[in-house]
């Protein structure tokens, strides 16, 4: 895990409530999770520190051809250094095993992902398929802390910080660049997670806690923000992440991660059975996000049924929040085919709810 010691001493200072997930520790709050949310709404800035997330860095003469046959989106995108994707692997079945957030770097690949990914079975997916290429698969998760800036400011904060290779305001999603900042080498990627701006920032693990300092110190607004009001943005927006909506029952069809797939790319591990859902039919299920009456906020699993509450269900929640944007409980949740339509109403608990489509993320040109 990207967290030392001392950095730890130095969010509990600042205020840091902790909890687990998936085994691994992160922040909660920092005392005000509804102040950290309100922050970045009127027009502030957030810094999130996320060094529960994992790093993989891939490279090696065959890394590209190799791993073109594993993933779902189409790696000759990532020509020009500095280009960036989300992407996925699908086991034969078409179904995750694992989701990240891509960057082509000097003379390697570096992935963002997820806490767990690794350990819970997509490094052991990726060895598998290593047979004679000359691949290296470097885990350096231990080593690396990851820092997200949210909110309106955070391009000019991180251009005021340091040099970096592109001129960050004219990344596209997912891309990046890299950079240094007081003989530290940075490496810095726009992100996905929210309808506001968002980048992260990683960094040598003993070099987070003055990095957090001195992005503090170049917003005197700045705040800091813990999972609680960042999972809130992100529902907001409808964005999936791994581990919780993505998962091995999921195919990336079904969870609008079109701009994850590339149809025209030839083949790859499980895209026999995307190509033909692609082709031949609509998804068994999709994910929708949910705006729902009243005030009570669905548990992850709660049952979705059609507007009139008789039948069957339809469908399940993955997650849910209460949003101040929307004044309104808010899900993300699967709901079958017949029944899903943008618009429709739905029944979860003893709420009405309309659906919603998941935020699309188109994939940019190159520059």
């Amino acid at each position: 895990m990207g967290r030392t010691k001392n950095l730890r001493d130095r969010l509990d200072g600042l205020g840091a409530h902790w909890s687990e997930e998936a085994t691994y520790e992160v922040v909660e709050h920092y005392g005000d999770p509804r102040g950290e949310y309100d922050a970045v709404g009127d027009g502030g800035l957030a810094i999130v520190e996320r060094g529960e997330r994992e790093t993989l860095v891939v490279y090696g003469p065959d890394a590209i051809p190799w791993l073109q046959g594993l993933v779902t989106g189409d790696l000759h995108e990532l020509v020009d250094e500095g280009n960036g994707q989300r992407n996925a692997w699908v086991n034969t079945t078409g179904r995750f095993v694992g989701e990240a957030r891509l960057l082509h770097l000097p003379e390697l690949l570096f992935f963002d992902l997820e806490a767990g990914t690794l350990g819970n079975g997509l490094m052991s997916h990726l060895r598998r398929h290593i047979i004679l290429e000359d691949v290296t698969l470097d885990d350096r998760s231990d080593a690396s802390a990851r820092i997200t800036l949210v909110g309106e400011p955070a391009a000019a904060a991180l251009e005021e910080l340091a040099e970096w290779q592109h001129d960050i305001a004219e990344r596209p999603p997912f891309f990046g660049t890299w950079g240094r900042w007081k003989g530290e080498d940075l490496i810095l990627q726009r992100q996905v997670w929210s309808d506001l701006p968002c980048f992260d920032v990683t960094c040598d693990v003993a070099a987070a806690e003055a990095l957090i300092e001195a992005l503090r110190q170049l917003d005197d607004g700045a705040v800091m923000m813990g999972r609680q009001a960042f999972e809130i943005l992100r529902i907001e927006a409808g964005v999936p992440r791994f581990g919780v909506e993505l998962h091995e029952k999921v195919i990336p069809l079904e969870a609008a991660f079109d701009d994850a797939v590339a149809y025209d790319k030839g083949c790859y591990l499980g895209q026999e059975i995307i190509a033909r859902l692609d082709t031949l039919g609509t998804p068994a299920k999709l994910l929708r996000r949910v705006i729902l009456e009243g005030d009570d906020v669905p548990e992850p699993e709660t049952e979705v049924f059609p507007a009139d509450g008789k039948g069957r269900k339809i469908g399940h929640v993955e997650s849910a929040v209460m949003s101040p944007r929307f004044d309104a409980p808010l899900a993300l949740a699967f709901v079958k085919r017949g029944h899903n339509d943008v618009g429709a109403q739905v029944r979860i608990g003893e709420a009405k709810g309309r659906l919603e489509a998941l935020k699309q993320i188109g994939a940019p040109d190159s520059e």
